[in-house]
C-alpha cells in the first residue's frame, strides 16, 4: 500500500497491509510456504521484474516476516527464510487459498 501513514493507524488491518498489501508480496508468500528460498526460485516460479523482486523481499524482510541468508560467498547469494513471524501468517494465507478457491474457481478446460 502506497499510504504510509496506514502503519501507525489504530486499525491492525490496515497496518498489516502496509507490510503485505500489494500482489507481489503475497504471492512470494505463497511461494516462501511452498518452499522456496532463493531469488531465482521466486523469479523463475513468478515471473516477476528482478526490480520489482528484489524491492518486494526487502520489504518482506524489513517487516520481519522473511529473513536473510548467505548461502555462498563466492558469488555472494542469499536465501529468503519464513522467520516466525512469517510462518504465523500462514492462516491468512490459508483463508485466502481457500476464498479463492471458492468464490474464483478455475474456468473448465483451466490448468492449475
Amino acid at each position: 500500500m502506497r499510504n504510509p501513514g496506514l502503519a501507525f493507524s489504530i486499525c491492525p488491518v490496515a497496518r498489516t497491509l502496509t507490510r503485505v498489501g500489494d500482489g507481489w508480496s503475497l504471492l512470494i508468500l505463497r511461494d516462501a510456504f511452498l518452499g522456496r528460498t532463493r531469488f531465482d526460485e521466486f523469479r523463475t516460479s513468478l515471473g516477476v521484474a528482478p526490480n520489482i523482486l528484489t524491492d518486494r523481499l526487502g520489504k518482506l524482510v524489513d517487516a520481519g516476516f522473511l529473513e536473510r541468508r548467505r548461502y555462498s560467498e563466492r558469488p555472494p547469494r542469499d536465501e529468503y527464510v519464513l522467520t516466525a513471524r512469517g510462518r504465523d501468517f500462514q492462516p491468512v494465507m490459508d483463508a485466502l487459498y481457500a476464498f479463492g478457491e471458492g468464490a474464483f474457481p478455475l474456468a473448465p478446460g483451466a490448468e492449475a
